[in-house]
């Protein structure tokens, strides 16, 4: 904890007049280096410039030295230290410098001339998203016996599993066509949030399936450059 606090509580009691009582508690944290944020989340879409800034406060009368000390993923991230108040405040900016999609952790410390802090350490975790996205990336039906798909049959029930195309920048998302390799499913699309979510609901065709591993790849086709063609592989174990 750090810097103002508000913590509550809620007591109960046998008192008929005063069943239940809230007791609050305020109060300021001191430390001798004030940190905010304290984590570091680079969320955002693939190409635009993610970057977060952490400020650094030194709360004792002695001046601040901070130091860069070692970055632990520095192919996925740029670290900048800068001092902003001699001898009092510092900023960390963290800034993102992969590419393409991708999930990644890790840490910057920094080391200070304050004995009771002699170092920060600030985690790093970094989300970048691809302009459209397909999910899940592998669609499967699970394992089914032969007996309760003659039950399903029967009783004329529908099995569906669901796929999101999601465009995460603009609003202009069209699915021109889907196409399905074997024909051992059924698709449909519903526009979900228009012009940017559809989803995509997939229907195994039970009288075609065999017993073993059912496999089936499904292509859907967009209006989105460089992502013309998304594909989802599918499959249903009857056993």
């Amino acid at each position: 904890m750090q810097g103002n606090i508000h913590k509550t509580a809620r007591v109960f009691s046998n008192d008929p007049k005063h069943p239940q009582v809230i007791i609050g508690l305020k109060g300021k944290v001191w430390v001798p280096i004030y940190v905010k944020p304290r984590h570091v989340r680079l969320t955002g879409i693939m190409d635009e410039k993610i970057e977060k800034v952490v400020h650094l406060r030194g709360e004792k009368k002695e001046p601040l030295i901070v130091k860069l000390a070692s970055v632990s993923i520095p192919d996925m991230v740029e670290v900048k230290l800068q001092e902003t108040q001699k001898g009092r405040a510092y900023q960390l900016k963290v800034r993102n410098k992969v590419k393409g999609k991708a999930r990644y952790k890790g840490q910057v410390k920094l080391t200070t001339n304050y004995p009771e802090k002699p170092e920060v350490v600030v985690k790093i975790a970094g989300n970048i998203r691809g302009r459209l996205e397909v999910s899940p990336g592998i669609l499967s039906f699970g394992r089914m016996s032969q007996e309760r798909l003659g039950q399903l049959k029967n009783d004329s029930r529908v099995i569906t599993r669901s796929i999101i195309v999601r465009l995460n920048k603009g609003n202009d998302l069209k699915i021109r066509k889907i196409e399905l390799e074997r024909s051992l499913f059924r698709v449909s699309t519903k526009e979900i949030q228009q012009g940017q979510v559809v989803q995509v609901v997939v229907e195994p065709v039970l009288e075609k399936l065999k017993k073993g591993v059912n496999k089936d790849h499904l292509k859907i086709y967009t209006n989105q450059k460089g992502r013309e063609v998304l594909e989802v592989p599918i499959s249903f174990d009857l056993l």
